[in-house]
């Protein structure tokens, strides 16, 4: 028990270190700088730091001020004679090989005419002649508002390093100057300044009489806002006959891991999505007809990379599209209803065909069937008597019978004169006392046969 006390104080000594280890890389809160407290860590006041004079390079790690030893800050500027409102991007980019900064406070660029927004903010590790070195990146949309000699300053950069417990490095880099192609006057503040915008896919949902819809497209370049993009679209809308459009919804779509790794200044490009609502009728369109035609969309924009820009504006269309949406439900219900009506009543006429005209096949096959029998037993007969006999039994016989068979009977049941001419050659041979010959009584029989005929068997 006696070496208990070293050993805590031992154990107490090793996990104070850990700790402080931990923190190295962790931002601490700011510290409190009041001497009433008797606080041990107080930032050192460096004082003003006086600002090198205004360059004209693209790139530079020059600056006024202190830096930890090996730590390097380049800042960057894409356009260094840019248009008016016109985007470019900054960026500034701090290298620390020996990983000595623990915090470092960086603010967005300023200066008279000129507007920043921040971009992204990445932290990494790179290996630079074959050493790793940690790596912080500010990146900024700049957009000078109005013409002339502009003059692009950047914020005083304080540090704070691994082991310091007081602020003792600030840097001030170097500021641009900036040659700003001034816009005709008469060019309306809002018209987007980018080298290129383009419209991606347009999406129409299902349309339903009297419900909401959905018009989406979007729309990619630089400088955009979502105040300029609906005024310019919402001029446009003109809603056609039987349609209904709302007022357009536009906002950024954020950006993906991969797009705030790049680094060019595509970064500046950005997607914006618009959404109108469309509400079609419940009744039809102008034709009649449940559609219409979405109007065209044409967004001026000016190109900074043009030889005089705002001289002639340049254009992203949108074409024109046809859209049709259903009825309500209860129409829909009715219209399906008097469908399967109309289905089920042609079925049922086709039905009726159906067995009309296979009653009358079957009558007429069987017509076909007896008519063939009584010729067959037509053609047995070997004498003329026999041969009038079984004439006589089959007109008997017939559906609707011949009953006496004279000549005037037959001839108004429609037999063709060749075949009463052989029934009279028949009649003469049996009882007007002349005998045929082999010859003539076969060719009375085929007569007979053959002439026989067809509609008295139905």
């Amino acid at each position: 028990m006696r070496g208990w006390p070293f050993t805590a104080s031992w154990v107490l000594f090793v996990l104070s270190a850990a700790l402080a280890v931990a923190r190295a890389d962790i931002p601490l809160p700011d510290r409190d700088t009041d001497a009433q407290t008797g606080g041990l860590a107080k930032t050192v006041d460096l004082g003003p730091i006086e600002p090198l004079p205004p360059v004209d390079r693209v790139s530079s790690e020059a600056g006024a001020g202190r830096l930890p030893e090996g730590v390097t800050v380049t800042t960057e500027v894409t356009r260094l004679e840019p248009v008016q409102r016109e985007t470019f991007l900054v960026t500034q980019t701090i290298l620390d090989p020996a990983r000595r900064l623990r915090d470092v406070e960086v603010h967005r660029p300023e200066g008279e005419g000129i507007d920043a927004r921040p971009i992204v903010v990445t932290r990494d590790t790179v290996e630079i002649d074959g050493r790793l070195v940690e790596r912080r990146r500010y990146r900024w949309a700049v957009q000078p508002l109005r013409g002339g000699d502009l003059r692009l300053d950047f914020h005083r950069i304080n540090f704070e390093v691994v082991g310091s417990a007081q602020s003792e490095y600030a840097f001030v880099p170097v500021a641009r100057r900036l040659a700003v192609t001034e816009l005709p006057a008469y060019l309306p503040t809002y018209l987007p300044v980018t080298p290129e915008l383009v419209f991606k896919a347009a999406e129409v949902g299902p349309l339903v009489a009297g419900e909401p819809g959905n018009w989406q497209f979007w729309i990619r370049g630089e400088g955009l806002s979502a105040a300029a993009l609906t005024r310019l679209i919402s001029a446009q809308l003109v809603a056609p006959p039987g349609l209904r459009l709302s007022e357009p919804a536009v906002h950024a779509l954020p950006r993906s891991d991969e797009e705030a790794a790049i680094e060019t200044s595509s970064l500046l490009t950005r997607t914006w999505q618009v959404d109108i609502t469309l509400l079609p009728s419940t009744e039809a369109g102008a034709d009649g007809r449940r559609r219409a035609r979405l109007p065209a969309l044409r967004i001026p924009y000016i190109d900074p990379r043009a030889a005089s820009p705002g001289a002639a504006l340049s254009y992203a269309r949108l074409d024109a599209r046809e859209v049709s949406w259903q009825a309500e439900a209860a129409v829909r219900w009715f219209e399906r209803l008097k469908a399967a009506l109309s289905w089920l009543f042609a079925g049922v006429v086709g039905l009726v065909a159906l067995v009309v005209l296979g009653r009358l096949g079957r009558r007429r096959w069987h017509a076909w069937r007896a008519r063939r029998a009584a010729r067959q037993r037509l053609l047995a007969c070997t004498d003329s008597l026999a041969l009038r006999r079984q004439l006589l039994a089959e007109l008997r016989a017939l559906p609707q019978p011949v009953w006496p068979a004279t000549a005037e009977r037959l001839a108004a049941r429609g037999a063709p004169p060749n075949w009463l001419a052989a029934l009279a050659s028949l009649e003469s041979a049996c009882f007007g006392g002349q005998t045929l010959s082999a010859a003539a009584f076969d060719a009375v029989r085929h007569t007979v046969v053959t002439e026989l005929p067809r509609p008295w068997f139905r």
